[in-house]
């Protein structure tokens, strides 16, 4: 995947708003540190997966923040069972 393809991708996916949350520009700067020609694997969503779901319970909203994770998320049915298993543990720990 090339820059200009990730770009296209991310503005999409957040529905081209004009301004960005200071949290979102951080963490698509972080995503392009680590980004190659393909697409972000299965091993680099788990290891930022306890990030996006930690977020998501804190009511921010991930999937904007994280716009990748989100997208790997939603066509890796493996990673979205890691994901699902794990926002039940936390969700089940906050409601204890």
């Amino acid at each position: 995947m090339n820059i200009q393809t990730l770009i296209r991708r991310i503005r999409n996916s957040l529905r081209l708003q004009r301004q960005l949350p200071n949290e979102a520009v951080l963490g698509f700067l972080r995503v392009l540190e680590n980004v190659r020609e393909e697409d972000i694997s299965c091993t680099e969503i788990y290891s930022k997966l306890d990030e996006y779901v930690e977020r998501q319970v804190s009511r921010k909203d991930a999937a904007q923040l994280m716009p990748l994770i989100r997208e790997h998320l939603d066509v890796c049915e493996e990673c979205c069972e890691e994901y699902e298993a794990l926002l039940n543990v936390i969700n089940g720990n906050a409601q204890a």
